[in-house]
């Protein structure tokens, strides 16, 4: 009895220590260091230690906050979730305050913040040496001459492409100046948003086009400026306008799998995935632009929306946007499943309208909902300092699920997602925010997984909730752009990820390719970086990549295999089966699933209604598993097919050299 009475102390003092180790705030981080690197102005290292405290320490970060000039003025500088920081946006001739704190992430969402680190500074000397400069001049019109105020005007060192001002501002005569130290720069006017946000609910750009000196639109090609040591170099910028949209109409119909009109459904047009992360990338906000968001019930809070409305009787519906714009359109009604244009499941693969004129035949096929039973994933979307962050949620069946189509939906404005009626089986889940992060895959208690065989699979034989899926911010501060095509089989490949990260696995860019297989990445710093390149399906890419210091564009493509594999286990099927393919109807491409309880020669072969032979997709020994073959509306010789029903059939052979199994389906090639 004595014993037991000690163990029930001792649980006791572990409830008690545990309610209170998360009742109290974070102990502040101590003996912080501060120490200038490199030659100036190159960075300055901070380092800091923790208290010890007693277990459970719940998940957190660090608050970095920084003043110039004077230790009273702090702002928030970055967040990290190393007890260790670099600073590379500093100036010569100037002194550099610092503190930290430690930031908790509680089981119940809330966030809570220790007091301050003790104070740590850098007085940084002048550069070797160097003097200082100005910069002047004004911005204007460049057909009436007027001068354009408050338009920003940043400058960029070729040698190290981080800010150097970090800000300077026109004034009411469109005047501006800055003292820099000697040097080389390149100089960027960004023009103003003269009606604030609430231009952009109508024109989604400026009224001038942003420009580098000298009247270009590239950094490769603007023309440097040299800071004369006490002199003043004068830069004029004459601003161009833009040619502004006409309004046009987008028509279509609505209409369930068998051909009926459907009345009342929803369709929206919407800013494509990649428009929305350039928007981010330049800083504006793209998740509370007014007018932009709508909820939808059973799908989640829409970003980005230009237009929306109902069909009418006949499924029909008449939308009017914004000419010389590109956009992604959606369709939805209660009993459907939700499809982008032209039958695709996701955001990400959406085909891209670029619209020049009024359009017709954007049309969509609603598959029903088909029970037996039918459940859910739900859960957040966060960082690491317990943010939630907007997203659209994609969710993929594994392989051996390969006939079922990728399900989508929208968190809410917190974060709070939840995608139904999925069958049971395994899964895995990505988030891709609308702001300025890096999407990720779902991992239990981790932060920024972007590689698909990284994720942790999900299981569903009921609801599932608690699905927490930890996103990353994307930090860079520099002024390279890359691009490339991403192909497999010569084929585009649209909604692959590319993700650059630092060494120490921070995001520094994020891009994602269109119908076309091209992709972009803004403001990649100067330095190595690592590429990942990932497509669920597909294998993907890492590549490490170096941005010389005058560096402004660079290009590099990529071919991706399809895989074989997923993480986890291989499941092998029990018996032979055909797959019907999906999407059905499809344009342009689409895929076919079979599986192999064994090994075989496999022939897998498309034919006409006149059961002429089109193509072959597979000819050969395959393994045990579940594959899948991708046909792309083409025959044989690479000519582009016809719409119509096609078939395709295949045929196995065992070990032996018997027929095994034979099975033909029908499908659908529409335009």
């Amino acid at each position: 009895m004595k014993f037991l009475g000690y163990c029930f102390l001792a649980f006791l003092l572990l409830v008690a220590v545990t309610g209170a180790a998360f009742a109290q705030l974070p102990p502040p981080p101590g003996n912080l260091t501060a120490k200038a690197t490199g030659q100036f102005p190159a960075g300055i290292d901070l380092n800091w230690q923790l208290a010890k405290i007693l277990p459970p320490v719940p998940p957190g970060a660090f608050n970095v906050y920084r003043s110039v000039d004077d230790s009273i003025s702090f702002k928030f500088l970055n967040l990290t979730d190393k007890t260790a920081y670099n600073d590379r946006e500093v100036v010569a001739g100037h002194t550099y305050f610092y503190y930290v704190t430690w930031v908790w992430m509680m089981p119940d969402s809330t966030v809570r913040e220790s007091g301050r680190s003790n104070l740590a500074w850098v007085q940084l000397g002048p550069s070797g040496g160097e003097k200082t400069g100005k910069i002047a001049g004004t911005v204007t019109d460049s057909v009436s001459g007027k001068p354009v105020p408050n338009s920003q005007v940043m400058f960029f060192r070729p040698a190290s492409p981080i800010l150097w001002v970090p800000e300077t501002w026109a004034d009411s005569l469109g005047r501006y100046s800055a003292v820099l130290d000697t040097g080389t720069y390149l100089v960027h006017c960004s023009p103003p948003f003269p009606m604030g946000r609430l231009v952009m609910t109508v024109l989604p750009f400026p009224v001038y086009k942003p420009q580098w000196y000298k009247h270009a639109y590239d950094p490769a090609l603007a023309t440097p400026v040299k800071v004369s040591d006490g002199g003043t170099d004068t830069i004029d910028f004459a601003l161009a306008r833009f040619v502004f949209p006409t309004l046009v109409h987008l028509r279509g119909t609505v209409r369930d799998s068998a051909g009926n009109p459907l009345k009342g459904a929803l369709v929206a047009f919407t800013r494509t995935v990649q428009e929305m992360h350039a928007m981010s990338s330049a800083g504006e906000a793209v998740t509370d632009l007014p007018g932009e968001t709508f909820v939808v019930e059973n799908l989640g809070c829409i970003q980005g929306v230009a237009w929306k409305g109902l069909t009418d009787s006949t499924g029909s519906y008449d939308a009017t946007v914004l000419s010389q714009r590109s956009y992604i359109a959606l369709a939805a009604k209660g009993g459907y499943f939700p499809q982008y244009y032209d039958h695709k499941n996701t955001p990400p693969e959406a085909t891209i309208i670029q619209v020049t004129a009024d359009m017709t035949g954007i049309d969509f096929n609603l598959n029903p909902y088909h029970p037996p039973q039918m459940y859910s994933i739900s859960g957040v979307v966060w960082d690491s300092a317990g943010i939630r962050v907007p997203s659209r949620i994609i969710v993929f069946p594994l392989r051996s699920y390969a006939s079922r189509p990728a399900r989508f939906a929208f968190t809410d404005s917190l974060g709070t997602y939840s995608v139904d009626h999925l069958l049971a089986g395994r899964y895995i889940v990505l988030a891709v925010p609308f702001g300025k992060y890096a999407p990720a895959f779902y991992k239990a208690g981790a932060f920024g997984v972007i590689r698909w065989k990284d994720a942790d699979t999900v299981t569903v034989a009921a609801n599932v909730a608690g699905i927490t899926i930890g996103v990353v911010q994307i930090h860079s501060n520099g002024v390279a752009t890359l691009t490339g095509r991403i192909t497999s089989a010569g084929q585009p490949l649209e909604g692959v990820n590319v993700v650059a990260s630092d060494a120490g696995g921070a995001a520094l860019g994020y891009g994602m390719t269109d119908g076309s297989g091209s992709y972009v990445i803004d403001a990649l710093p100067a330095g190595p970086s690592t590429l990942t390149v990932d497509l669920v399906g597909y294998n993907g890419v890492q590549q490490m990549i170096n941005v010389a210091p005058s560096q402004f564009g660079l290009s590099q493509d990529f071919s991706l295999g399809i895989t074989t594999s997923v993480s986890g286990a291989r499941d092998v099927p029990q018996v032979y089966a055909l797959q019907q393919n999906y999407p059905n109807p499809f344009n342009p491409s689409t895929r076919i699933s079979f599986s192999l309880p064994q090994g075989g020669a496999v022939t897998l072969n498309v034919f006409n209604l006149l059961g002429q032979l089109v193509t072959t997709l597979v000819n050969g020994p395959m393994t045990a598993g579940t594959h899948e073959a991708v046909w792309d509306g083409r025959d044989a010789a690479g000519r582009v097919l016809s719409s119509g029903v096609y078939f395709y059939r295949i045929d196995v052979k065992g070990v032996g050299g018997g027929a095994a199994y034979a099975a033909m389906r029908k499908m659908v090639l529409l335009k």
